[in-house]
């Protein structure tokens, strides 16, 4: 004959088991975006493997995707040299989804127009650089 206490240490063993696998806690996607944080995004903009130093720097917050009206939020006229980087820098953004784009001019190719975009997401307000790789079009 079995033993009720035995029985009954199972049963109880066997519901926090069950019970404190859901615990886990699952982080929360990053969203959002936007001025208003203490991050501060330099953009590296490049063509064909060397950096585009006349280029015109896009932002859009909130999502990771271009925009589908074409509209973004914040833009730099043109980028300007650090030592010999060309380089756009936004400051003041907050945590979260971001799309970057850029158009410019590469005059070391035989169609010299260039863009592209790319997606970044900033998960920690502090100071990053991102590559902006761009394409004759």
């Amino acid at each position: 004959m079995k033993h009720p206490v035995n029985i009954f240490l199972v049963i109880v063993l066997a519901y926090f088991t069950l019970t404190s696998s859901n615990c886990n806690k699952t982080q929360n996607p990053i969203t959002g975006g936007g001025k208003g944080g203490n991050a501060i995004l330099t953009v590296i903009p490049e063509a064909h493997g060397t950096f585009l130093d006349s280029c015109k720097v896009y932002i859009k917050y909130g999502i990771l995707d271009a925009p589908a009206n074409g509209v973004y939020d914040d833009s730099i006229a043109n980028v300007t040299m650090l030592d010999t980087i060309p380089t756009a820098t936004f400051r003041n953004l907050k945590v979260g989804l971001y799309h970057i784009y850029g158009v410019g001019y590469h005059t070391g190719y035989a169609q010299p127009n260039v863009e592209g975009g790319v997606p970044y997401t900033i998960s920690v307000e502090d100071s990053q650089s991102a590559y902006l790789p761009t394409y004759s079009y």
